[in-house]
């Protein structure tokens, strides 16, 4: 017996899957990178801001009222170049973050 040629062709065979699983791990922590600056950028988002200009990404920014107080979200999203993961996470891939701005922060226009 050939051990050697077994042994190319069980790497053959798994090279795909670890192939994917490299790729799905870049996918993942490229997203979890644009939470992060989503989660930075909202820091400094106040009740007057309009637009948000960013060099890294296109942002959209939402602002809503609520029972609570006035609802801020950021929305971004990105091309997921792993194959089979985009039916997944969706294609493209979206991230968001919120947060609220009390009543005690926030006044209504009324």
């Amino acid at each position: 017996m050939n051990k050697k040629g077994q042994a190319l062709v069980e790497f053959i065979l798994i090279l795909p899957i670890l192939i994917f699983i490299i790729l799905a791990l870049v996918d993942i922590g490229k997203l979890n990178v644009m939470k992060m600056h989503l989660e930075s950028v909202l820091s400094n988002v106040s009740e007057n801001t309009d637009t948000i200009k960013d060099k890294n990404y296109d942002i959209f920014l939402n602002k809503k009222e609520t029972s609570d107080g006035l609802l801020i979200e950021l929305k971004s999203c990105t091309s997921i170049t792993t194959p089979g993961l985009n039916k997944i996470l969706g294609d493209p891939a979206c991230v968001s973050t919120s947060k609220i701005i009390g009543d005690e922060n926030y006044e209504k226009n009324a």
